[in-house]
């Protein structure tokens, strides 16, 4: 009966140990009008402001590969929570797409502008997307008022 309970306790332990966990690095803080990289899972505050922002996901890569030769260059769109102090966070969502209309590199939120100005890694094969936090998102913040 021990023998039992002791191999039951093992192997919940080693369940536990394998639940996935939303992917998240170290906090990092930035100024206004100071462009900073953010990293997927990652979270910044802005020096100056009451404003959070979290890179939460990737919605999208369908961007060139780099070792591949397209007709299209393709996009990537990112989701990024927003939070104002005082308030519940928004997801804002980036667009890279190239195309009239559908590009979304800077979006408002409250009294700040934030602009997205390039989105890293590139995918280097069709087969191959990065992990999320492997990615990194060059962002600038900037007051409207």
């Amino acid at each position: 009966m021990i023998r039992a309970l002791t191999v039951v306790v093992a192997l919940v332990l080693t369940l536990a140990g394998c639940q996935s966990h939303a992917a998240q690095a170290d906090p990092i803080e930035a100024g206004l009008d100071q462009e900073f990289a953010l990293h997927g899972g990652q979270e910044v505050t802005i020096r100056g402001a009451d404003l959070r922002l979290h890179f939460t996901d990737v919605l999208e890569d369908s961007r060139c590969p780099t070792e591949v030769e397209c007709f299209w260059t393709g996009q990537a769109r990112i989701a990024v929570d927003a939070e104002l102090e005082q308030a519940p966070p928004t997801t804002v969502e980036f667009n890279t797409n190239p195309a009239p209309g559908q590009n979304r590199q800077t979006v408002e939120v409250g009294d700040y502008t934030v602009e997205c100005k390039s989105l890293d890694p590139y995918p280097t094969t069709p087969d191959n997307s990065p992990a999320l936090t492997d990615y990194s998102a060059t962002l600038l913040v900037r007051n409207t008022d």
